[in-house]
């Protein structure tokens, strides 16, 4: 019989947190799947006792924990493990591990102890640590072992991890699932909170979806897939999506952009084209392909041959596009921390990918009115003033694609556009995408994600094995892998 960990029930905080249920088992993984960054970052303050719930009740090893005692319970046994560490570069990775922590004071001289006792854990559980690093040169990921190996030793028996997808290769993410296997044979329970899309079907036992403030599913992974734990999760979207579609479609110009022939080391003869106004959605099934088409997109690789055609007029593609040069944008999935500069307001951030056609706009005014009457009703007036890294993640998608909107490209790229892990961001670039329609500006979309193909209206391509392929060819494929 499973031993349950934790067990909170009807959680409130606030407007956010409207009634949150989990249920933790001794060595269980669970992924937990949030629309909403700040209902995220809320439950996160009170799993690990920042904050305390305006409601709910809260069972540690099944026994009732006393409201007064909760948030010190959960700081004991809960470990909150991101991108960004909790762990202080100034002193040694020993130190952090065995002095920095509630149970040790003083003790310093012991640090020759302390080396050997982590080199011991290390190999214990098989992690490849440079022991002589200094903690200012470690990798995230060295980082996150050393924080979950720290929460061993503290004994907390459930870690939170979050926001590592996005950091960590597929190499580090594979070395971390194993991590994780290990420790729950020791006992220990985890918590990962990652977009839908980066579920690990192979080492979760539980995914728990969390919807407008509440607990909308738990569901056992053996009883779920993808298909279904995505309809639970946009099924909102999925609606308004189908209301797009009842619209219709504007017949094509003609004209836009087109490239053809493009041969690469991988890809053969690839041609497709989109329209002035036109969406276009290009899927690609194998990895291979993805990582080539965008990176020839992107100007990143050569192509040996083919061309390229915008409106009536056509040239031989050299080694590599000029992106800009050849008036094509490019935007890559959650795009606010690569293309926008943290420290710029939002209008320095509009202005900057435009002053590349006009020289000298920074010094007249009048470029910063005409961009405020353009995005009229899109951007509030608020927001242009205000430093980037202090919006919302919905407010920094608008900015990313307002400036394409400013800047009018023959081509945008958008590449994995909804990968960004709050639903309303996600909404938000689905938003923009359709006003980039309205002005006329070719979209194309490059996926490989299915999630993402049907999240918003545009004519599929589909490409395998560096070639493009039929919807017919590509379904056969997909479902006979299912």
């Amino acid at each position: 019989m499973k031993r349950e960990r934790l067990r909170i029930e009807n959680i409130r905080k606030g407007s956010l947190l409207k009634r949150i249920e989990l249920q933790v088992f001794e060595g269980e993984i669970i992924h937990c799947v949030f629309d909403n960054i700040q209902e995220k970052t809320l439950f996160f303050d009170i799993m690990t006792g920042k904050q305390k719930a305006d409601y709910g009740r809260v069972y540690y090893e099944e026994n009732n924990i006393p409201e007064k005692d909760t948030a010190r319970v959960l700081k004991m046994r809960v470990a909150l493990i991101s991108r960004e560490s909790r762990l202080i570069d100034s002193v040694s990775m020993e130190e952090n591990m065995f002095l920095v922590r509630p149970q040790v004071k003083g003790h310093w001289v012991k640090r020759r102890n302390y080396r050997k006792e982590a080199a011991e854990l290390f190999e214990e559980f098989g992690l490849e640590i440079d022991m002589e690093k200094p903690m200012g040169r470690r990798s995230v990921f060295e980082k996150v072992q050393i924080e979950i190996m720290k929460a061993y030793l503290l004994g907390q028996k459930i870690i939170i991890l979050t926001a590592l997808s996005i950091c960590l290769s597929d190499a580090e993410m594979r070395k971390l699932w194993q991590l994780l296997e290990k420790l729950r044979g020791r006992g220990l329970s985890c918590l990962v909170v990652e977009p839908l899309e980066d579920i690990n079907f192979i080492y979760t036992d539980t995914v728990v979806v969390i919807k407008h403030g509440r607990t909308c599913a738990v569901k056992d992974v053996d009883d779920c897939d993808y298909t279904t734990l995505h309809t639970i999760l946009y099924c909102d979207e999925m609606e308004k999506n189908a209301e797009d579609w009842k619209r219709g479609t504007k017949e094509m110009s003609g004209e836009g952009i087109s490239v053809q022939d493009i041969c690469t080391d991988y890809l053969r003869n690839v041609s497709f084209s989109v329209d002035r106004g036109e969406i276009v959605k290009l899927f690609c099934i194998d990895e291979r392909s993805y990582d080539e088409v965008t990176g020839f997109l992107k100007g990143e690789s050569e192509a040996v041959s083919g061309r390229l055609r915008i409106g009536s007029a056509q040239k031989a593609v050299g080694k590599v596009l000029g992106g800009v040069k050849d008036r094509i944008g490019v935007v890559q999935g959650n795009p606010g921390t690569a293309s926008l500069f943290g420290e710029l307001s939002a209008m320095d951030n509009l202005q900057i990918l435009l002053s590349q056609k006009v020289s000298g706009m920074w010094m007249i005014p009048k470029y910063r009115k005409s961009i405020r009457k353009l995005l009229g009703g899109t951007i509030s007036d608020d927001v242009y003033a205000r430093k980037v890294k202090d919006l919302s993640p919905s407010d920094v998608q608008r900015i990313v694609y307002c400036r394409w909107l400013i800047y009018s490209p023959q081509l945008l790229v958008c590449i994995q556009p909804f990968a960004e892990g709050d639903i309303q961001a996600r909404e938000t670039a689905r938003e923009m995408i359709y006003m980039l329609e309205k002005r006329n500006i070719p979209v194309l979309i490059i996926t490989s994600n299915t999630a993402e193909l049907n999240y918003c209206r545009g004519r599929e391509l589909y490409m395998r094995h560096g070639r493009m392929i039929s919807k017919e060819e590509a379904y056969e494929f997909l479902y006979s892998e299912l």
